[in-house]
């Protein structure tokens, strides 16, 4: 993006990590920090290199890398999201509040990453308040300042029966359906780029899925592996990558045209009627919270918005359309029909 407006790496300016730039001990006028929501705190689960930092005798009283860039940064601009911290390890909302007392907040008012289909009488922002209130109606989130969320928002986009509609949930065999759905758009649109995207509710390793011969979803006669990469993996020259499950490490900040999503038992309905994340569901180590952490109430609530910020993430990166998939649990289908009033035919 910077190159396409002339701006070329040099000495006065770069595009670098957050590692990468504290390690410099350079000192900058403005650090634009994009999926702020990424940023490390101080959590012994996660890359060593993120808690190296600290070993710094001038940054040994930080607990975040954010904290870090705010003492080599004259001006700091965040691109954050309260909805997209994924890991255990990602900077906190109440470090970041606190951290960014006084800044000047602005909102981005509309989504331009989804495209309403033309002719409808929904938007694209009826679709992401609608995820928004699916998710978090009982979490207390929605009323947070940060939350930009619009209670007054147009069910239809979740009724639209139509074939064109842009959002729509198949009840049997999700990957034979997802696989099918998005196979016969490729047929009329060879440019659009998608791809099925998943909870982490199959066992999830970088080094498994760089291996071709190990499939981690199987369906009948259909067996898929995660996606062999982190790193740029839409433009992934695996003779497979179509049919790679996208993980939520994957796709953070990444644009599809179609996109089918896999809802897993790592999200359940509990005795209350209410969401609520499921650790034993969860197959990826680090995305987990220590196991004396969970037993503390405000760390199950953690996780349970956590795995929720996972969902809101994958079910966001659609620009013509969304359909899902419910992988081993059919109770969070239930919940979404009554929850967002979809009259079942």
């Amino acid at each position: 993006i910077f190159e396409a407006y002339g701006m070329q790496e040099n000495d006065y300016f770069k595009v670098s990590t957050s590692n990468k730039v504290i390690n410099e001990d350079e000192k900058y006028d403005i650090i634009i920090v994009d999926e702020a929501h990424k940023l490390s705190r101080r959590y012994g689960k996660q890359q060593p290199t993120h808690n190296k930092v600290y070993k710094k005798s001038k940054y040994k009283d930080c607990n975040s890398h954010l904290e870090i860039l705010q003492k080599i940064g004259k001006q700091i601009i965040l691109m954050y999201d309260i909805f997209q911290k994924v890991r255990p390890a990602n900077i906190s909302r109440e470090m970041f509040k606190e951290l960014t007392n006084g800044y000047e907040k602005r909102f981005l008012k509309t989504q331009f990453r989804i495209k309403s289909p033309v002719g409808k009488n929904y938007t694209s922002d009826d679709y992401i308040n609608g995820i928004k209130y699916l998710l978090y109606k009982d979490t207390g989130l929605l009323e947070s300042e940060l939350a930009n969320f619009n209670p007054n928002f147009n069910r239809d986009v979740f009724r639209d029966k139509s074939v064109d509609a842009y959002f729509g949930y198949f009840k049997t065999e999700p990957l034979h359906n997802l696989t099918k759905w998005l196979g016969n758009d490729r047929t009329h649109n060879k440019n659009h780029i998608n791809r099925i995207l998943a909870g982490l509710v199959e066992p999830w390793s970088l080094k498994e899925g760089r291996d071709s011969k190990i499939k981690q979803w199987h369906e009948g006669d259909i067996h898929y592996r995660w996606n062999s990469t982190q790193e740029d993996w839409l433009n992934s020259r695996d003779s497979d990558a179509k049919f790679q499950i996208g993980s939520i490490f994957s796709v953070q900040g990444l644009d599809l045209n179609k996109v089918g999503v896999l809802i897993g038992n790592d999200l359940q309905v509990d005795s209350n009627g209410k969401l609520k994340g499921n650790p034993a569901n969860l197959k990826n180590r680090n995305s987990n919270y220590k196991k004396e952490e969970m037993k503390d109430e405000y760390y199950k609530r953690e996780f349970t918005l956590q795995v929720l910020n996972n969902y809101y993430v994958l079910l966001t990166r659609g620009i013509d359309g969304v359909r899902l998939g419910f992988w081993k649990n059919d109770g969070f289908r239930k919940y979404m029909e009554k929850t967002l009033e979809i009259i079942d035919d």
